[in-house]
């Protein structure tokens, strides 16, 4: 098996940007399940929604057993900020989450996403970090890019929960997209999720548009939330 998945090209697949999977992500989130408006432009063609979004900032371990090097001798290569935006849609009659925006901080993020379909680009993101010895009450994420805001949260913690309301969203339905290539295909990701901690609590939430980032608004604000998991890929499939 090929260590590469993406260029540049070297016959060992060390110089690769994207070493070969499969991936797992260690996440570290704070996120908020909204009602989201202005949203219909960002839907491809037969994709319906009511509006139901979910929203995260995540600080995200990334590993590949192929190349377990990347952890310790370059971490900051595997180790990134993300801020996504999921909408709850109907397509082909079927309940999914469509991601039409996705951030990240870091390049082997932005083209691992690029080729299963993410719709990512690179964005400045803070999150909140705890430290044992320091109370933290709330917890927050602001991202930027170009020089203009995308996205502003803050969540207070208040109990411990069982779910998190994006799985109940359904597969991730991503709409890859190169025109130059001809390349317009849905892709479905079955996701794979596993919990150390779910908490639940107060949240704000405030999502802006630029030149280059047409972001939907939020309407109402359903839950604040905060979670621990460990995220792995069970199937990427194209969509006929």
């Amino acid at each position: 098996m090929s260590m590469a998945w993406t260029t540049p090209y070297s016959k060992s697949g060390r110089s690769a940007l994207v070493p070969a999977g499969p991936w797992s992500y260690g996440m570290e989130a704070i996120s908020v399940h909204a009602m989201l408006s202005g949203f219909e432009e960002l839907l491809p063609e037969n994709m319906e929604s009511e509006g139901e979004g979910y929203v995260y900032f995540a600080e995200i371990i990334s590993q590949s057993p192929n190349f377990p090097e990347l952890n310790y001798e370059a971490p900051g290569l595997v180790q990134y900020r993300e801020l996504a935006i999921f909408l709850k849609v109907k397509y082909g009659g079927r309940v999914l989450a469509y991601c039409p925006f996705m951030y990240v901080d870091n390049d082997v993020s932005l083209l691992r996403g690029f080729v299963a379909g993410f719709p990512k680009k690179l964005a400045v993101i803070d999150i909140t970090r705890e430290h044992p010895l320091l109370e933290q009450k709330k917890f927050g994420g602001v991202a930027m890019r170009g020089g203009y805001g995308l996205a502003k949260m803050v969540v207070e913690p208040m109990e411990e929960v069982e779910s998190n309301p994006l799985d109940s969203f359904g597969s991730w339905m991503l709409y890859r997209f190169a025109e130059p290539m001809g390349v317009k295909e849905f892709v479905e990701i079955v996701p794979e999720v596993s919990y150390a901690k779910i908490e639940r609590g107060n949240a704000e939430l405030k999502l802006y548009s630029g030149i280059n980032d047409e972001l939907p608004v939020v309407k109402e604000i359903l839950g604040g939330y905060r979670f621990s998991a460990l995220l792995k890929i069970r199937e990427i499939k194209k969509v006929q």
